[in-house]
């Protein structure tokens, strides 16, 4: 009985090869085989031949209610899980979507395709048409108000302090502490 329905739910293209086994235990615990408690009392019946007729029927209207809940019980799950991977799927596309938006932003405003006022609108743009908005940076002029990113690689100077007398390394070393610093102290003696 139960190879039957397992056959029939792959010929139905419902139940996967890697799912068998899953369904098979779900399938065992339902004891498909077990007689159901009959409905009409078989053994009242004097003519042999209906009494095996209703003892028939009632035994396969069981095992018919028993393959009508497990696929129901298995389309079931299995919608379930469709709808969990199609949301999946929808939700990964989305943050796909979102974080080639930001890339497409990021790109336009480093390049000078766009000033930072109209950040929002190339959003607005690429939200609704991803293709037509990084198309039209790529072909975009450089915009007339746009000023590069200085690249400041240097660490920042430390602040100033006494000029000590050390190597001229140390001096180029932290160069504008000691110009700080002396120049500070030349305002300190003009003031005296």
């Amino acid at each position: 009985m139960k190879e039957k329905l397992i056959a029939l739910l792959k010929s139905l293209g419902i139940l996967t090869d890697d799912k068998v086994d899953a369904v098979s235990k779900e399938l065992e615990k339902l004891d498909l085989d077990k007689k159901p408690e009959p409905t009409i009392d078989a053994s009242k019946i004097s003519d042999p031949a209906m009494k095996q007729v209703i003892e028939e029927l009632q035994n396969q209207n069981l095992i018919l209610s028993r393959q009508i809940k497990t696929l129901t019980d298995t389309l079931t799950a299995e919608r379930t899980e469709r709808e969990r991977a199609i949301q999946l799927q929808r939700q990964q596309a989305e943050k796909e979507k979102t974080q080639k938006v930001s890339d497409l932003i990021a790109r336009a405003l480093k390049e000078g395709k766009i000033v930072k006022a109209k950040e929002e609108w190339l959003k607005k743009f690429a939200d609704q048409d991803l293709d037509a908005a990084t198309e039209w940076v790529n072909g975009a002029p450089v915009d007339k108000n746009f000023v590069p990113e200085k690249k400041d690689d240097k660490k920042s100077d430390p602040p100033a302090t006494e000029i000590k007398a050390g190597s001229l390394a140390d001096y180029m070393t932290h160069k504008a502490e000691h110009t700080k610093a002396a120049a500070a102290a030349f305002a300190e003696s003009r003031k005296n």
